[in-house]
């Protein structure tokens, strides 16, 4: 039985989002928070106050592809009759696809994930048969962050984010726990007492839905979202959309007959997050941007040298080029009751038998182990220091052209001054990162170790790191020794890694081969690469 959603205490964030998904099926939901903290409870409760025959369809997170998007129906096959069976995502059509721990997804499973997402459609094609199938679903998932992170791309398309926390208030803890010692104890009683609060919500939620289509946004409401939204700087169109959808589904949700800007900043800190409160609205009509004042920073067109682009690691050693084909490896093993046929192998097996068709003893089942494509993380030293010129330019053609010649993800971080920033987040998205790449300034102090600490929050098995610098850091990231903090976080970087070091000036200080061996990591100097062989087989580093 499922906890009653009227019944959770506090959390007031999420349960609007929550229950703006429930009126308003487009807005999809990511909730985000440490374990504890009733995310998984209060998406499971959400399934309840769904119109009646909405499904709401669990996404196990060890699901395989077959699950997910559907295969062979194999009892009509052995009947002589092929046909393809569709997944979970058709199963969740005109519901809720809901996944838990969604950041830990395999990779291939989520770009399908995607696929089906943006286009509202599920395609499936096995053993020479293919199928296609409706398939919108409100997708609400959770996830804790310390975890893993998400994939930008994934990140992007939920509606709506929130960040959730445990509670704080000691009163609202004892309340929280006094509910949840009754629901454990009789789950049947407790729902019972709740069950008046519920068929509220799910009266009131009937009465909003029935006037979310009658309730417009106002054109000058539109330009107003359209105005704040351009003045941080974001590109996609997305964060125009959920707000707007959003406040609609809020003032239906309050009983109000127009939807106002009160709405649109009330759904605000749900669409965008990490710009909590909109900035002011403009004045005056936009007018065209005026070219800025010269300033002592310096912007470096990318330089990409033949020899300092490849990067890519063991698959030039095997043979393949740097666009190898990812995907899963396949194999298969004989299998009675295969819960994904391997059809050529099970063809082949029949026929050394001498059958004309193939039986259950001939079926193969197909074992996908899956390649987790590498990802490349530079980090860059953009301070005053010597070189700079030199670090950001074959940075930027480096990254570029990765990028260009297929390589997985790519993320790029920077540091100067008083901190370190993560200039790109891993993508595979050239466009994305021609724009991310268009001016990084450079100049001021080089808080390395911020630097390190930074990287090290976004390694992990299938990412090899890249520091570029002089090694020269001067700015402390704790108040302690600057170098010494430093040297200490690269002795923290357990993954493959490589140092080019950059240092110039008749008295080297040789700081960069020091971070190079605390870290394991290969070592060269950016003047000294003759060939791209230098930085390859990164996992030999350790």
């Amino acid at each position: 039985m499922n906890y009653p959603f009227a019944a959770i205490v506090g959390q007031e964030r999420m349960r609007l989002a929550l229950l703006l998904a429930a009126l308003d099926p487009s807005l999809s939901v990511l909730l985000q928070g440490e374990k504890g903290s009733a995310k998984t409870t209060a998406a499971r409760a959400l399934a309840e106050l769904l119109p009646e025959g909405a499904p709401f369809v669990n996404l196990p997170i060890g699901a395989g592809e077959e699950r997910l998007l559907g295969g062979l129906d194999l009892d009509k096959a052995l009947a002589g009759q092929p046909a393809l069976k569709p997944g979970l995502i058709h199963q969740a059509h005109g519901g809720v696809l809901y996944c838990d721990e969604i950041n830990l997804l395999a990779p291939h499973l989520t770009d399908a994930l995607l696929d089906v997402v943006a286009s509202g459609v599920g395609r499936l094609e096995r053993e020479g048969f293919s199928l296609e199938y409706p398939a919108r679903f409100v997708l609400l998932a959770s996830m804790n962050p310390e975890e893993g992170r998400l994939r930008p791309q994934l990140y992007d398309r939920f509606a709506l984010k929130v960040g959730v926390q445990g509670l704080a208030d000691p009163a609202e803890r004892a309340l929280a726990l006094k509910r949840r010692l009754a629901f454990e104890a009789d789950p049947a009683s407790f729902r019972a007492q709740w069950a008046e609060a519920q068929e509220a919500l799910r009266l009131r939620l009937g009465r909003a839905r029935s006037r979310l289509s009658a309730l417009e946004l106002a054109e000058d409401l539109l330009l107003e979202i359209g105005q704040r939204v351009a003045a941080l700087e974001v590109g996609s169109l997305r964060a125009d959309l959920a707000l707007a959808k959003a406040a609609r589904a809020l003032a239906a949700w309050e009983e109000r007959t127009e939807v106002s800007w009160a709405e649109v900043e009330a759904v605000w800190p749900l669409v965008l997050p990490e710009h909590p409160s909109p900035p002011p609205k403009p004045q005056t009509p936009p007018s065209p941007p005026v070219p800025p004042e010269p300033a002592p920073e310096q912007v470096f067109a990318p330089k990409t040298p033949a020899h300092a682009l490849r990067l890519e690691g063991p698959s030039l050693r095997q043979g393949r080029g740097p666009t190898a084909p990812r995907g899963p490896q396949v194999r298969a093993v004989p299998e009675p009751e295969p819960r994904r046929l391997e059809l050529r192998a099970s063809l082949l097996h029949a026929g050394l038998r001498g059958a004309s068709r193939i039986e259950r003893q001939d079926l193969h089942e197909r074992i996908e182990q899956t390649q987790s494509g590498q990802r490349l993380l530079l980090v860059v030293d953009a301070s005053g220091s010597l070189a700079a010129e030199a670090r950001i330019a074959w940075a930027k053609g480096a990254l570029l052209r990765l990028l260009e010649e297929g390589a997985e993800e790519v993320g790029l971080i920077t540091f100067r001054g008083a901190e370190a920033r993560l200039i790109l987040p891993f993508t595979r998205d050239l466009e994305a990162a021609k724009q991310a790449l268009e001016h990084l300034p450079t100049g001021g102090r080089t808080p390395l170790a911020a630097a390190l600490a930074l990287a090290r929050e976004h390694l992990d098995e299938r990412t090899r790191l890249v520091l570029i610098t002089d090694g020269r850091a001067n700015l402390a990231h704790r108040g302690g020794d600057p170098w010494a903090e430093a040297l200490e976080e690269a002795q923290r970087i357990t993954r493959p890694a490589a140092v080019l070091d950059v240092e110039a000036g008749p008295h080297p200080l040789g700081r960069a081969r020091h971070l190079a061996q605390a870290m394991g990591a290969r070592y060269a100097r950016l003047d000294d690469l003759s060939d791209h062989t230098v930085l390859l087989r990164l996992e030999e580093a350790r």
